[in-house]
C-alpha cells in the first residue's frame, strides 16, 4: 500500500474502532462465512487486515490458533478486548501491512481476508502474500463487497469514498478470481449473498461529515425516484433507508 493511503486507512479506522463491537453490520454474515471456509480442528489460521478480528474471533473456537494482523492499533486493541471478554485464548493480534506479511512461506492452513480488498491500493499484492503464506494443502478465503451491476463503478466509488475516504474500489467477482489465479491459486468455490445495511448507522459508524452524509442521502433519494443506479439498490421503509452490499466468499487452494 502507499504510505499516504495507509495513513488514510489508519485515521479512518482509528475513528471507527469503538463502533466495531459485536453488534450491527460488523458481525453480519459470520456464520455464513464460516460455513464456506469450513475451519478444522488443529489448523493454524491467519486473519489478514483483521480490523477488530471479527472473523478471526469467529474462527478461534474451531481451530488451534488464529493470528490477526492489521494496520490500525486501535482496531487491534478493540479486537483484543472483545476476545478477552469472550474467553478466547488462542488468538493473537499484531500490527502489520497485508502487502508484506511478516511470516515465512507456507505457515498457515487457512488464510482469510474479510472486507479489505476494496480498501487497498494494491489488492494483487495482498492476494499474493496470502498465497505465499498458505500451506500447499491449505485454503485461502476472501470475503469482500462485490461491485453490483454494470456501469456503476465510478458512482459507487464516489459514494463509498464520501462515507469513508480510505475506500479504494470495490471489485467484481471475476476480478477477485483473476487475482487469485495470478497468485497461482485455484478457485474452488464462489458464493454470494445480499447484505442489507441501514444507511444512517453506516454513516454514523464512520463519523462521516454532515455535508457528505447529505450528498449520499441526496444521491440515493435520486435513485429511489428513478435516477441512475449506484450499485447500492436503496429501499425506503418509512423514514429509514437501507441499501445492499453484495458480499462474495471466494475460496481457493494454492499452487501445489
Amino acid at each position: 500500500m502507499t504510505s499516504a493511503h495507509n495513513d488514510r486507512i489508519r485515521e479512518q479506522f482509528r475513528l471507527q474502532a469503538p463502533t466495531f463491537n459485536d453488534s450491527g453490520f460488523a458481525t453480519s454474515g459470520l456464520d455464513w462465512i464460516l460455513a464456506q471456509l469450513a475451519p478444522r480442528v488443529g489448523e493454524q489460521a491467519l486473519d489478514v487486515a483483521a480490523g477488530a478480528g471479527h472473523l478471526g474471533r469467529a474462527l478461534a473456537p474451531h481451530v488451534a490458533h488464529v493470528s490477526a494482523l492489521d494496520l490500525t492499533p486501535e482496531m487491534l486493541g478493540q479486537g483484543d478486548r472483545l476476545a478477552r471478554a469472550a474467553g478466547l485464548r488462542n488468538i493473537t493480534f499484531a500490527v502489520g501491512d497485508a502487502t508484506g506479511l511478516p511470516w515465512l512461506g507456507a505457515q498457515f492452513d487457512l488464510v482469510v481476508c474479510r472486507l479489505t480488498l476494496h480498501q487497498v491500493v494494491d489488492p494483487a499484492a495482498v492476494v499474493r502474500e496470502m498465497g505465499r503464506v498458505t500451506r500447499p494443502d491449505g485454503r485461502i478465503g476472501i470475503i469482500d463487497i462485490l461491485l453490483d451491476g454494470p456501469g456503476v463503478a465510478e458512482e459507487n466509488s464516489r459514494l463509498e469514498r464520501l462515507r469513508d475516504p480510505s475506500h479504494n474500489r470495490s471489485l467484481t467477482r471475476a476480478e477477485i478470481c483473476d487475482l487469485l489465479g495470478d497468485a497461482g491459486a485455484t478457485v474452488t468455490s464462489k458464493v454470494e449473498r445480499d447484505n442489507p445495511v441501514e444507511l444512517e448507522d453506516w454513516m454514523q459508524r464512520s463519523q462521516t461529515p454532515e455535508l457528505d452524509r447529505a450528498e449520499i442521502r441526496r444521491r440515493l433519494d435520486a435513485e429511489l425516484a428513478g435516477g441512475r443506479p449506484t450499485g447500492l439498490r436503496p429501499v425506503r421503509t418509512g423514514d429509514s433507508v437501507t441499501f445492499t452490499h453484495v458480499w462474495g466468499t471466494i475460496v481457493a487452494v494454492p499452487a501445489g
